[in-house]
């Protein structure tokens, strides 16, 4: 056996994997000042953090009014009170490092730099939208620009396609890292254990992030899995498994930064199951029945990861009363300024329909048709 490792080795093949870790670990929740120092985060990149939780709970309320009101031509895919774990998480990576979300994760993808106009172009079909008005919905990425690869809503589709980008940096030798979302409900799905599984025989520099909403749709934890925790099933595949308050931005953002430093380092995975709860339904038409009433108001009521982290600055003296308010109205001006940018984006050129199908042929390289007019 030595020598065929040996040999294996010798041919480039990743270094066998370690010994399973311990059991999966329940992260304790450092509080206050604790809290701050732990994540390492400066007064700036606080700052930062909190104005990407404002404008993404803003911006879903925003889109959910306008879909109400008929304003909105696509779907919507709520992830209300899941901001901490979207957020925390794509501020962890680096701007080299690539992100494979959800089409609830729109939060994680604003965080980890997709603009904001271009998103809301997107939504209403327009030609500066990210697929230049083929699809009306959070159905997009931006490879080449923020490392976001396109979103899927066939779960968990993108976290194969994760554990292939991770192979090929450890093959180039990069120092890159592939950090992919998934809900509770996809990993009763083979294509995710078989991702956990081929990331811990090579030790890929992969983080996997379970948004474990409780709710697969509308099926709970307790009829989706038969073991306590997703994470305990990290050490089964020979990467440690944490599980964590996702209402907690901090505690995310520190325990995933760890994970993504340990992937740099040819460590390996590591798999992180946070805890929160949608306080909407799957999609704008579900009202979400299944949830039991108290269950949801303690969420709104005692774990909101927006206003829990804007009192806890507030509360340490990293920003003020005023400050906050400042990035409210900011992030309210952000909104208005990306709708009248897509309302004034051109519509696709019907004539170049059947442009861009083929990477040959240039078009998603040069400069688009903008004779489609207005709505």
């Amino acid at each position: 056996m030595a020598n065929e490792t040996d040999q294996m080795q010798e041919q480039g093949a990743p270094p066998p994997p370690a010994a399973p870790g311990p059991p999966a670990t329940h992260v304790p929740t450092p509080t206050g000042r604790a809290a701050i120092e732990a994540s390492g985060l400066e007064e700036d990149q606080l700052t930062e953090l909190l104005h990407m939780l404002v404008l993404c709970r803003y911006f879903d309320e925003r889109m959910e009014t306008l879909y109400r009101q008929g304003r909105l031509p696509g779907a919507i895919y709520s992830g209300r009170g899941q901001e901490g774990t979207h957020v925390g998480s794509a501020y962890a990576l680096g701007p080299d490092d690539s992100l494979f979300p959800t089409h609830r994760d729109l939060s994680a993808q604003l965080a980890k730099g997709l603009s904001l106009k271009r998103v809301m172009a997107q939504f209403w079909g327009r030609i500066d939208g990210y697929t230049r008005g083929r699809d009306g919905n959070s159905h997009i990425g931006d490879w080449d620009g923020s490392r976001t690869f396109t979103v899927l809503s066939n779960l968990p589709n993108a976290y194969p396609v994760a554990a292939g980008a991770a192979l090929a940096y450890q093959m180039r030798g990069e120092q890159k890292v592939a950090l992919a979302i998934c809900g509770d409900g996809a990993t009763s799905n083979g294509r995710w254990h078989e991702s956990l599984n081929v990331s811990g025989i090579n030790r890929l520099p992969v983080v996997w992030v379970v948004n474990n909403n409780q709710f697969a749709y509308s099926t709970p934890n307790r009829m989706e899995f038969p073991v306590p925790t997703i994470a305990e099933r990290g050490p089964a595949y020979g990467m440690p498994g944490y599980r964590i308050d996702g209402t907690d931005v901090l505690q995310v953002y520190t325990t995933v930064k760890q994970a993504v430093e340990r992937a740099r380092r040819g460590e390996g995975p590591t798999l992180v199951e946070s805890v929160s709860l949608r306080w909407k339904g799957h999609a704008g038409h579900d009202p979400a029945k299944y949830m039991a009433k108290e269950l949801l108001e303690d969420y709104m009521t005692n774990r909101d990861p927006v206003k829990n982290f804007a009192e806890l600055l507030v509360r340490e003296g990293v920003l003020d009363e005023d400050r906050v308010s400042e990035i409210r109205t900011h992030v309210e001006r952000e909104f208005d300024e990306g709708f009248e940018f897509a309302q004034q984006s051109p519509l696709p050129d019907a004539d170049d329909v059947d442009l861009g199908v083929y990477a040959d042929d240039g078009y998603w390289r040069r400069e688009p048709s903008r004779s489609g007019g207005t709505a």
